[in-house]
């Protein structure tokens, strides 16, 4: 099932960082695994994020993504951005109004050379990601300041 989760109130950042895990690409052989998780190393993440540096990132609570993650894809102009809780059976992930009832693939190439991204499921605000990211970061959580499409299994 689908829904839409308008965005609210934006408070305060947690100071705490939740993850143990960052790469900057999703399920490739390539050691690209991102150690430094210290407030300096999240802020490295999140203006590399904003920069369009990071095309590709794989963030989670755990080592190895059980418990959940978020994934973030792009190309030049367009994001894909999921943030899984597997516990929970739940996904939100960034959407395009314009395309919500289109099955149109977005012409991103994924980090795992496999995965199909839809244009329903993209976003162009790197800044905005960028927030979500750091968001999800110290929360686990999606950044209440987007909307999102909540999908749940």
């Amino acid at each position: 099932m689908e829904e839409i989760i308008k965005k609210g109130p934006v408070p305060a950042m947690p100071s705490e960082i939740k993850i143990q895990y960052a790469n900057e690409e999703f399920n490739t052989s390539e050691d690209t695994e991102i150690k430094d998780l210290s407030e300096v190393g999240v802020k490295d993440i999140v203006e590399k994020v904003r920069d369009g540096t990071y095309w590709g990132l794989f963030i989670c609570p755990d080592e190895c993504g059980e418990e959940g993650f978020l994934l973030m894809e792009s190309s030049e102009d367009l994001i894909f951005l999921q943030i899984s809780d597997e516990m929970n059976c739940v996904a939100w992930a960034c959407f395009d109004p314009e395309y919500l009832d289109s099955d149109e693939e977005a012409p991103i190439i994924p980090s795992d050379g496999q995965s199909i991204f839809y244009m329903k499921n993209t976003m162009r605000d790197r800044e905005l990601a960028a927030k979500c990211v750091e968001w999800y970061i110290h929360t686990l959580e999606p950044y209440p300041g987007m909307d999102w499409l909540k999908m749940t299994w």
